[in-house]
C-alpha cells in the first residue's frame, strides 16, 4: 500500500527561508520567489521520490495551547515580524492551493499535533517529512498497526535522510514510545524548554533504564526535585498521548491540477507566468514536478 505523506510545512518553508535570504530570485514585478522555489522543489524531490497516494501540508497556528500551560514556551524566539518568511508562506500557500496540493492548519495547534492526529487516526503507513526531533516518536506504528517512518530534510545531492523505529532507537538508546519522557527531562533549547538543570538526553536516558523506565523509580535527586515541572514538559512534548487531540479533516486522494482547458490549470499557469517560475510552469506542464 502506498503511504500517506505528512509534511511539515513551517518545517520546510523555515528551512527554504533561512538558506534564501541572501540569494534574490525576483519576480518580473520584483515579488522575491526566493523560498517558494525552494520550497517547491523540496516537495517535488520527496513527492517524486515517495510517491504516495495522499499528500497534506500541515502548518502552525501559533504556540496556542502550549502557551497557557507554559507561558515561557518558545519565549527565547525573535517576537518582531519576519516580513521576508511571512511573504514567502502567504506565496507558498497560494501557490499549494492553486496546484491542487492539499493544506491543513487549525487554530490553537501546531503542524505537530496535526501530523500527530493523522498518525492517530491513518489507515495507511505514513511518512512524516519534518526536520522536528519531536516527530521521532511516532516512527515506527500508528495505534492502528500501519508503519510510520520519518524523513529529515537534506540538500538535493545528498541521500535521503531516513529515519525508523530502529534508527531512533540506536541513536538515542531509547524506543519512540519512550523518547517523550526522556525529552521532558533533557529539555529542548530550541522551544525554550530548560528541562532538568545539568541533564542531558544520553544521562536522562541512562537514569529512566536504570530505573526500567518507571519515572517514580528514579532516584536522581535533581530529577526528583523537578517532577512538577517535568510533568509540564512533557504534556508539552509527548504528541503521542499529551491528551490535545485535535480533530482533523480525512486526507483526500493526491490528485494535483494538471494541464487541461479547465480553469484550475489556466490560474496556475497564470500564476506561474506572473512570478516569473518558468522552470517550475515547464515541469507542470510536462507532469513532472510531482
Amino acid at each position: 500500500m502506498r503511504p500517506a505523506l505528512l509534511i511539515d510545512g513551517n518545517n520546510v518553508l523555515v528551512r527554504a527561508v533561512e538558506a534564501t535570504r541572501r540569494v534574490a530570485m525576483h519576480s518580473p514585478g520584483g515579488v522575491d520567489t526566493s523560498a517558494l522555489v525552494s520550497t517547491v522543489a523540496t516537495l517535488s524531490r520527496y513527492i517524486r521520490e515517495e510517491t504516495p497516494s495522499q499528500v497534506v501540508v500541515l502548518w502552525d497556528t501559533g504556540v496556542g495551547w502550549r502557551n497557557r500551560i507554559y507561558p515561557e514556551y518558545k519565549a527565547n524566539r525573535p517576537q518582531t515580524t519576519d516580513d521576508y518568511r511571512s511573504h514567502s508562506r502567504k506565496l507558498v500557500t497560494e501557490f499549494l492551493d492553486l496546484a491542487g496540493i492539499p493544506q491543513q492548519s487549525l487554530p490553537d495547534y501546531e503542524a505537530d499535533d496535526l501530523i500527530a492526529a493523522h498518525w492517530r487516526a491513518s489507515d495507511r503507513p505514513l511518512i512524516i517529512l519534518s526536520n522536528d526531533k519531536d516527530m521521532l516518536q511516532l516512527t515506527g506504528y500508528t495505534p492502528k498497526g500501519q508503519p510510520c517512518g520519518q524523513i529529515r530534510l537534506s540538500s538535493s545531492d545528498t541521500p535521503t535522510d531516513r529515519w525508523t523505529a530502529a534508527r531512533v532507537t540506536e541513536h538515542y538508546g531509547c524506543t519512540p514510545e519512550q523518547l517523550p519522557v526522556a525529552m521532558s527531562l533533557a529539555g529542548d533549547t530550541s522551544d525554550n524548554i530548560p528541562g532538568v538543570p545539568r541533564i542531558g538526553m544520553k544521562t536522562a536516558v541512562k537514569h529512566l533504564a536504570a530505573a526500567g523506565w518507571d519515572l517514580d523509580a528514579v532516584t536522581h535527586q535533581g530529577i526528583q526535585d523537578h517532577r512538577a515541572e517535568i510533568a509540564v514538559y512533557q504534556q508539552l512534548v509527548d504528541l503521542r498521548s499529551n491528551g490535545m487531540q485535535p480533530q482533523v479533516q480525512r486526507i483526500p486522494f493526491f490528485m494535483p491540477t494538471v494541464p487541461g482547458p479547465d480553469s484550475a490549470w489556466r490560474k496556475l499557469h497564470a500564476f506561474c507566468e506572473h512570478h516569473g517560475l518558468r522552470r517550475i510552469g515547464a515541469q507542470l506542464a510536462s507532469r513532472q514536478l510531482w
